[in-house]
């Protein structure tokens, strides 16, 4: 096996990070053998092994923004994880582009460090077991069919992050486009039913739609198996924080009665999400644990119509939800009934000033504390800040763009409670 040294393992460590979504990359037999990678494996193993190694580096959530180990974590997963350009990356953390690419070199060595550690720590553990390799050989090929499967997971989970970083689940109407699959669910029993029984209101969970409806499904199709007649019940409610989904199912006994790990074993769950099941009595319940994810109430003021549609779409699938009001004069009693978290605002209104509604909402101190974002074809940036507004932008605007402000004006926000927790993958 031919060695590599640590320059060239870092070398070909950032020609793999520049690859990390491409499924045509193929890593050299040294970096493969540097990780502990099989080389038959190629890009699959070298990329989940990267991805798992960033995921490692991810600080707990009550670490400094400033903190080094979170920078370092944030500039892997904005640049690689999630693919964005040096310049995204720059916006999305508030540095410069220059002390992105320096802080990069840094932070491409310490998880180069990272997982030689890791490659040294696997190659110890497996010679300590390398007397009991006596498996039978249909059982090395199931188990490596089973590590396949995993990868290819882990991968598919990575890419649909990337692609959509802010997705979001309305967890009832999940649920219920699985339930709308009714019989197509359990196709082999007759008369089986799944019956949601009681979800809590405005529930909203920080893990794509796709990949909820397939947990769900996985999970309710292997419960089927072994009920003992004919039925599940759902649940789902806000604890701890955090969204739990119970499904309860009456289960067989005799040869039919399952295990824990015959009705979890393969689900396609990712890191953030915990998936647990215990076997009571006559009973099965498995508890589907996921990150919450607050509204962000986010009031537009503008009497374009297409530019409200353009603000809604922009927004769709992530924590940001749209209200609107098309003239100033209705704004401070859209406030009073709606509570928004950021107000995005017109100049050019039809009925009052948009610098006056501004200032106003500046000087008000029940409004003061609202974050405005002024979009607007005039172009005053400098008025708009002067007068209190905290971000500006230019119309015609990019969703991205747009996307990005209300992640900025919302992380740097003055600290108080929203009207629900939030914790998703929106913040910047």
């Amino acid at each position: 096996m031919s060695m590599i040294t640590c320059e060239e393992f870092e070398r070909q460590l950032q020609e793999a990070l520049n690859r990390l979504h491409d499924p045509d990359y193929q890593p050299s037999e040294a970096f493969c053998a540097a990780l502990g990678c099989s080389v038959q494996d190629g890009a699959l193993a070298v990329q989940t092994a990267i991805l798992r190694a960033i995921k490692d580096l991810e600080p707990l959530p009550d670490t400094p923004l400033t903190a080094h180990t979170r920078q370092v974590y944030e500039l892997l997963h904005n640049r690689f994880v999630l693919g964005l350009t040096q310049e995204e990356t720059a916006d999305r953390m508030h540095i410069s582009r220059t002390t992105v690419h320096r802080a990069q070199r840094t932070a491409v060595h310490i998880l180069a460090r990272a997982l030689l550690e890791q490659a040294s720590a696997q190659q110890m553990a497996q010679g300590r077991e390398w007397e009991s390799e006596e498996s039978a050989g249909g059982e090395e090929a199931s188990n490596a069919q089973a590590s396949d499967w995993h990868m290819q997971v882990e991968r598919e989970l990575a890419a649909l992050q990337a692609h959509a970083p802010n997705a979001i689940s309305d967890v009832e109407e999940t649920i219920n486009s699985v339930l709308r699959l009714g019989d197509a669910l359990t196709p082999s029993q007759h008369g089986f039913r799944v019956v949601l029984e009681s979800v809590q209101a405005g529930l909203v969970a920080a893990i794509h739609p796709s990949v909820l409806r397939q947990i769900l499904i996985a999970a309710i199709r292997r419960m089927a198996r072994y009920t003992s007649s004919g039925s599940i019940t759902i649940f789902a409610r806000l604890e701890d924080g955090n969204v739990k989904i119970t499904l309860i199912s009456p289960i067989a006994t005799g040869d039919k009665r399952p295990t824990g790990d015959d009705l979890i074993r393969d689900l396609p769950v990712p890191q953030d999400v915990h998936v647990e099941v215990h076997i009571d009595g006559d009973y099965a319940f498995l508890w589907v644990g996921l990150p919450s994810v607050g509204r962000v109430t986010v009031l537009v003021v503008d009497d374009n119509p297409d530019m409200v549609r353009f603000y809604r779409r922009s927004t769709e699938k992530t924590a940001y939800h749209i209200v609107h009001v098309a003239e100033g004069q209705g704004v401070f009693e859209k406030i009073a009934a709606t509570s928004p978290d950021i107000i995005v605002l017109d100049v050019m209104l039809p009925d009052v000033d948009g610098w006056e509604v501004l200032t106003r909402l500046h000087q008000d101190p029940a409004t003061r504390h609202i974050p405005v974002i002024v979009c607007s074809v005039v172009r005053e940036e400098e008025l708009a800040l002067s007068l209190g507004a905290a971000c500006y932008l230019s119309k015609p605007v990019r969703s991205r763009e747009f996307i990005q402000a209300l992640d900025r004006v919302l992380a740097q926000a003055p600290a108080r409670a929203l009207k629900s927790p939030v914790n998703n993958a929106a913040t910047c």
